[in-house]
């Protein structure tokens, strides 16, 4: 398999809105993104929460969008003044925002004549965007080039993130979790030369007191099955493993 075949794909998170600063809104959406995309093979290696300040929008999701496979944008999607997330996102790819007619229905579909036109502009989006929509077929994010940007509300964002995956999907991540008795310090060399002798393979260390004693949660990860199970017998061949504890986390 080639390096290129094994490299996991990269996203990054930008969350938009006052109120996830201002603590007034608890952010629910990074957690569901980041294990989803983990479980789609795609690592997510930035998360960046900025305010509806379309300056720094602009700013931050040019260099994540350089610097990503994919860019996933949260909230700001609505028709009030702070919602700045559509013109922001056009100008940071260099694209006129304009009128899209699927986002132009979906809208009429849900107003009626009751669409405003402040609800009306929620249709305007950077040219060449692509709808993408869930089960509850009234509400839409959007995809343009390597940036989908998704309504704030987490049922929302959820129902359309399970159909958009599809266009997401890569090779997923083996994992095996083992257990390893005593301090990080107590191993941290042996650790070090297992992880050097198997790059392709991801280990993190995570310590915890349980049960009245100090253990260590290994979490091996990689896109290679037959070098996950190298690195894993190397760990229980070099370290002193202890059963899982009573108590998990």
């Amino acid at each position: 398999m080639s390096d290129d075949a094994l490299r996991p794909r990269s996203a990054a998170l930008l969350v938009i809105g006052d109120e996830i600063l201002s603590g007034e809104v608890e952010d629910q959406n990074t957690p569901f993104l980041t294990r989803r995309l983990w479980e789609l093979g795609i690592l997510v290696t930035r998360v960046v929460i900025l305010g509806d300040r379309a300056e720094a929008i602009v700013e931050e999701l040019r260099r994540l969008a350089d610097g990503h496979d994919f860019v996933l944008v949260t909230g700001g999607m609505g028709p009030t003044h702070d919602d700045v997330t559509r013109p922001s996102v056009a100008a940071a790819l260099g694209l006129p925002l304009e009128p899209h007619a699927e986002a132009r229905e979906i809208l009429s579909a849900d107003y009626g004549d009751r669409l405003t036109p402040s609800e009306a502009a929620m249709a305007d989006l950077p040219r060449g965007a692509r709808v993408l929509r869930g089960r509850q077929q009234l509400a839409f994010a959007f995809r343009a080039g390597n940036v989908l940007v998704f309504p704030g509300v987490p049922v929302l964002l959820q129902d359309i993130f399970e159909l958009a995956a599809e266009e997401l999907l890569s090779s997923p991540f083996y994992k095996q979790t083992l257990w390893v008795r005593g301090k990080e310090g107590d191993f941290s060399e042996p650790l070090a030369a297992i992880q050097y002798e198997n790059p392709e393979v991801g280990i993190g260390s995570y310590p915890v007191f349980l049960d009245g004693r100090y253990r260590c949660k290994l979490v091996l990860r990689s896109r290679d099955s037959a070098a996950l199970e190298r690195a894993a017998r190397e760990v229980e061949e070099r370290l002193d493993l202890d059963p899982p504890p009573v108590s998990q986390f």
